[in-house]
């Protein structure tokens, strides 16, 4: 399964961004500063989509585009309330809790402090199913006025830890959080100004079934947008939520099932019966099921 998050720069209307996108063949897609799908030009391919932003006719917004009839799209929210701060369900071979931001500022509020606020609004959906947090997030540690007013960036990764996510970028890279090697936006497109502002924020079941997590390159992207893509490959049948499981009713947990869907690692590769009830026990307190 594919994920691409990008802050296209006032598109997808123009013909060369939308086939840019296409071109990599996503099952889903988050683009921020986008038009809405009926200003796309050219035919359109996606199957599903949601679409959050002032004006439908002229407004940029953020959108959420399924690729694949796979996987459907529904808002967990009348409206959002944060802009744009979206918790989507995404259901179907993968059932997970989606949300896709394009943190803008409101009055009184910086970056970071919109983006806390709608993460602690949205806490209730950071829980029971597994979740992705992804797009311009617009805060960087080194630039403190973009996260004023929440104490700290602190803040805001121990609130992520707090729910179990990590960031995908600084987990592979081994990387602290300042200072990222790699910029995801340039500013005004100089490549003397680079900033790591786009994340993506996955929780343990997602983050252990990633195949592949990069940013992309500059001498590809540059020419489209002052933002680089993050582009995420998850292994299919991997991760299960509680929406895909609820209609079918909870799953009996079986020696053969922590082995096959859960990847049950013993040392010496030999589990006893004690150490196998143990962690049968663990996971239905841990209500993983």
């Amino acid at each position: 399964m594919k994920i691409i998050s990008w802050n296209c720069k006032k598109g997808l209307s123009s013909r060369e961004k939308y086939k840019k996108l296409i071109e990599f063949s996503p099952d889903i897609a988050v683009i921020q500063e986008c038009f809405h799908p009926s200003e796309f030009q050219g035919d359109s391919q996606h199957h599903d989509m949601v679409w959050v932003g002032e004006n439908k006719a002229r407004g940029l917004g953020l959108c959420v585009l399924s690729f694949s009839e796979d996987y459907k799209l529904s808002m967990l929210v009348d409206e959002a309330k944060y802009e744009w701060i979206v918790p989507i369900q995404v259901s179907g071979k993968e059932n997970f809790t989606l949300l896709a931001v394009w943190t803008k500022r409101m009055t009184g509020y910086s970056y970071g402090k919109v983006l806390y606020s709608a993460l602690k609004e949205y806490e209730s959906f950071l829980q029971g199913n597994p979740v992705l947090i992804i797009g311009d997030f617009n805060v960087d540690k080194k630039v403190p006025s973009s996260y004023s007013g929440i104490k700290g960036f602190s803040r805001l990764t121990d609130l992520f830890r707090e729910h179990g996510l990590e960031s995908c970028y600084h987990y592979f890279s081994k990387e602290e959080y300042g200072s990222e090697r790699h910029a995801t936006y340039y500013h005004y497109g100089k490549r003397d100004r680079p900033f790591h502002i786009d994340y993506c924020m996955v929780s343990k079941e997602i983050l252990q079934n990633v195949q592949k997590f990069y940013i992309g390159e500059s001498e590809e992207w540059g020419a489209f947008s002052d933002h680089l893509p993050l582009i995420l490959d998850i292994k299919i049948g991997s991760v299960s939520g509680n929406v895909g499981n609820s209609a079918k009713g909870k799953t009996e947990i079986t020696p053969d099932l922590l082995k096959e869907q859960y990847s049950l690692k013993i040392d010496n590769e030999i589990a006893t019966e004690q150490e196998i009830d143990e962690a049968i026990r663990y996971i239905k307190a841990s209500r993983l099921m």
